[in-house]
């Protein structure tokens, strides 16, 4: 035990190093890139295709109050590792914020619910999980929230991998601004 409270420190610089040399885009778009983004626009999970998207699962959304339709999957910015998402679609942005936001920050960050007995919606749980495991644990390890944190964009709640809320904006980020590019005035 007190091996491993001599690593937690260790691997929180690593997560720290790798955070600050990973590459999620240009550093303008996820500095400009909003926690909470309205648009008229009602997505679905076929708007991700065209970005090749790869779906892993889709989520049977009963007790995920309000969605249409909920997702996971990864998507690999060029030149970079695969990224981990999940997507929940609402009928429109005002549900998305009303019906989501609770439960978006239930499944991400620090705080996550991570176990069947406290989680309120137990689809794709496991897919909300990290594991790390510890050196010379023969199986035992940690688990952590797989989505450092969460955005609401549009109709849907985007929950994107990451070892914090920056860090996860930033990958959102990077797929939104391949999904719905921004529009640039001349």
């Amino acid at each position: 035990m007190k091996s491993a409270r001599l690593l937690l420190p260790i691997f929180a610089l690593l997560a720290f190093a790798l955070t600050a040399c990973g590459s999620s885009g240009s550093d303008s778009a996820a500095d400009a890139f909003a926690q909470i983004t309205p648009s008229e626009k009602i997505f679905t999970i076929d708007d991700f295709k065209p970005a090749n998207f790869k779906i892993s699962h889709e989520y049977d959304v009963e007790g995920l109050v309000g969605a249409i339709s909920a997702s996971n999957g990864f998507w690999k910015p060029s030149g970079d590792v695969a990224k981990e998402y999940e997507m929940r679609f609402y009928a429109s942005h005002a549900d998305a914020i009303e019906l989501g936001t609770a439960m978006a920050i239930e499944a991400s960050g620090e705080t996550a619910l991570l176990d069947e007995e406290d989680a309120t919606w137990d689809e794709g749980l496991r897919d909300r999980r990290a594991y790390f495991a510890a050196p010379s644990s023969h199986g035992s390890g940690s688990i952590q929230a797989m989505y450092g944190g969460y955005a609401i964009y549009g109709n849907m709640v985007l929950l994107c991998e990451g070892a914090n809320q920056e860090h996860a904006l930033g990958h959102c980020a990077a797929l939104m601004a391949i999904v719905d590019p921004p529009v640039i005035e001349q």
